[in-house]
């Protein structure tokens, strides 16, 4: 029991001890490094932080990662300075990909089609490793009770799955196009 209550004390107690000193650092830089994250997402736009893609997402962890290093850390500028490049780069990548197909195909995952007029395409579902269960799940929480009801499944660049249903002889328009 010792031991535990010795573990317990070193995890929860800061290297340099808990001094005003660190408990005013780490709310200042939490602070302060709030406001900027506000100030970037006001300034770039509402995709900043957003998880449209699984590229989006990388960025959403990579920019945690900074925010938790400079909180802790001694130098509030440097983590500041490097959340600010990465936004600039999500916002030129973005920008870029908006206007050049080529880019946004390295860029982002294209949308694959995993169920069309109530056929499972079981090849598009190993390829991108979806499971029969999980798409059932995502079928059911859509409140789909037949795949055959299921016009279009399309497994989206962010991750998540798109369902339509209804009439089988009405136009699917937001087929996603087929990459080459």
């Amino acid at each position: 029991m010792d031991v535990v209550l010795q573990v317990l004390r070193e995890i929860l107690t800061p290297q340099e001890g808990w001094t005003p000193e660190f408990v005013v650092r780490v709310v200042l830089s939490t602070t302060l490094l709030f406001a900027f994250v506000i100030v970037l997402a006001r300034t770039f736009g509402a995709r900043t932080f957003a998880s449209f893609t699984s590229y989006d997402f990388l960025i959403n962890i990579a920019a945690g990662s900074l925010v938790a290093s400079s909180i802790l850390g001694q130098n509030l500028i440097e983590g500041a300075l490097s959340l600010l490049a990465l936004a600039v780069l999500q916002w030129a990548t973005s920008w870029v990909s908006a206007h050049s197909r080529r880019v946004h195909d390295v860029v982002d995952n294209p949308p694959v089609v995993l169920i069309e007029r109530g056929e499972i395409n079981e090849q598009a579902m190993r390829k991108v490793r979806v499971s029969h269960q999980s798409l059932e799940q995502q079928l059911r929480n859509k409140g789909v009770q037949s795949i055959e009801n299921v016009r279009l499944a399309v497994l989206e660049s962010g991750g998540t799955i798109s369902v339509m249903t209804g009439e089988e002889d009405a136009s699917l328009e937001t087929t996603p196009r087929r990459s080459s």
